[in-house]
C-alpha cells in the first residue's frame, strides 16, 4: 500500500474536522485593514490563555476555562498548514505528554487555580507555561475565518502581534493569503512564536 501524501493526510484531517491554517507576526498594518474592509462580520474579545511549550513543535497545548485543549500538526499544502484539535476533560483523552500534566495540573478538580497549579507543577515538567493575554478581533470572510490578534505576554510585558487566516477550503485560503500580500512572510504557529520570544 503506498505511503499517503502530504495532500492525502491534509485531506483527511479536513474531513476529520481539521483546518488549513497561515499565522504570520509582527504589524501587517495593510493587511489588517483589509480584513475589516472585507469582512462579512467582525467581532473582539480578550482571553486569558496558559500554552505550555513542550520540545515537538507539533503539538501546541494550552488550558483555557480550566479546560485543557490540544492541537496536532497533521499535515502541510501550499504553505499551510493542516492542525486538528481536541478539548480534553481527562488525562485519559490527552496525548502524551499532555496527560501527565493534566493529571499534574489537577484540572479535573472543582475549585482551580492555574497559576497557583503551575507553581506546583513537578520542574521536571516536560513543558513550560507562558501565561497571556490576547486581545482579538475575529473576522469571517465568507466561509473562511481571520483574526489579528495582541498577545502580552504576561511574565515580561511584552507584547506580540499576530494575524492568521483558516478555513477548509484551500483554494479560497491560498487567494485570500495573495490578496492581503501576506505569501512570502513566514507561517509560524504559536508555540514556535513563544517559545522564541521567551528563549
Amino acid at each position: 500500500m503506498p505511503k499517503p501524501t502530504e495532500f492525502d493526510l491534509a485531506a483527511e484531517a479536513i474531513e476529520d474536522g481539521g483546518k488549513y491554517e497561515y499565522r504570520v507576526w509582527g504589524k501587517h498594518r495593510k493587511a489588517r485593514k483589509m480584513l475589516s474592509e472585507l469582512a462579512d462580520e467582525e467581532t473582539t474579545e480578550t482571553i486569558e490563555d496558559c500554552y505550555f511549550l513542550v520540545d515537538d513543535l507539533h503539538l501546541n497545548a494550552k488550558v483555557r476555562d480550566d479546560m485543557l485543549k490540544v492541537k496536532q500538526l497533521v499535515a502541510s499544502e501550499k504553505g499551510f498548514e493542516v492542525w486538528t484539535s481536541n478539548w480534553h476533560k481527562a488525562a485519559e483523552t490527552a496525548p502524551e505528554p499532555f496527560d501527565e500534566l493534566f493529571e499534574g495540573l489537577r484540572l479535573d478538580r472543582k475549585s482551580f487555580d492555574l497559576k497557583k497549579a503551575v507553581a506546583k507543577l513537578d520542574p521536571d515538567t516536560a513543558a513550560t507555561a507562558v501565561f497571556v493575554t490576547k486581545t482579538r478581533r475575529r473576522f469571517r470572510i465568507g466561509s473562511l475565518r481571520a483574526e489579528v490578534t495582541d498577545v502580552e505576554i504576561k511574565e515580561s510585558g511584552e507584547v506580540l502581534r499576530t494575524l492568521a487566516i483558516e478555513g477548509e477550503d484551500l483554494d479560497e485560503l491560498v487567494a485570500l493569503r495573495k490578496k492581503l500580500g501576506i505569501r512570502k512572510e513566514d507561517n509560524v504557529a504559536f508555540p514556535a512564536a513563544l517559545d522564541n520570544e521567551i528563549s
